[in-house]
Parts: structure tokens; C-alpha cells; sequence
């Protein structure tokens, strides 16, 4: 098990979700970041967003978290990857950004095999 982190902020040219993962992976909402069972996922605020305010699996998808993706005290969101969990995931986070309305973006994560 360990931590993936993934940076969510705001490109200020563009105005668009930008998204910078601890596995190297960079770019707009449609980055994938690279998972294995039992790791925790942290999702951290960045520049240019004022609040994530949900992160949660999209509908129909195989929901490859253990439980609830949950807010803490410090802004930043966390789940964990159940030990069964297999392919990859669409996720949706849900945020507003400065000086706009709330907004969504459908990145992904991918399960890889075993260490």
C-alpha cells in the first residue's frame, strides 16, 4: 500500500481543471493515474480552486473504492482502493473555482497488477 497523491488546480490561461498525479502523470481532467489495490488516493487543493466539494464515482461505473471517498478537516479528499478492484475508473470531481460557477471533470484511474 501507499499514497497517491493528485494536485487539483486551475490552469489560468485556459480557465480548465488541471490535475498533477505522484506518479508522474500531468494535464487537463482527462489524466489517468496509475493505482494499486489498498492504496489511499488524496486528492489536494491547488491554485485556483476555492473548494473540491465532491469527488464520488461516475454513474455506472464498477466503483473501484472502498467505501466513501471522504472530505477531512484540511480541504483534501480521500479514498482507498479496494483489494479487489480491477480495470480502471471514471471519476467526477465536483469543485468551484475562482470567480466561476461550480464546475465537474471525468478523470480516471486505472488499477494496475500487483507489485
Amino acid at each position: 500500500m501507499s499514497k497517491v497523491r493528485i494536485y487539483v488546480s486551475r490552469d489560468p490561461k485556459t480557465g480548465e481543471l488541471h490535475l498533477r498525479d505522484s506518479e508522474g502523470h500531468e494535464g487537463d481532467g482527462s489524466i489517468i493515474t496509475d493505482v494499486h489495490h489498498g492504496d489511499e488516493v488524496e486528492w489536494i487543493l491547488g491554485e485556483g480552486i476555492d473548494e473540491i466539494t465532491c469527488i464520488r464515482p461516475a454513474s455506472g461505473s464498477q466503483n473501484i473504492f472502498q467505501g466513501e471517498i471522504k472530505k477531512n478537516g484540511s480541504g483534501t479528499w480521500k479514498g482507498t482502493i479496494r483489494e479487489s478492484a480491477d480495470g480502471s475508473e471514471e471519476y467526477v470531481i465536483e469543485y468551484v473555482a475562482q470567480n466561476a460557477r461550480a464546475q465537474a471533470d471525468r478523470p480516471r484511474l486505472r488499477v494496475k497488477p500487483p507489485r
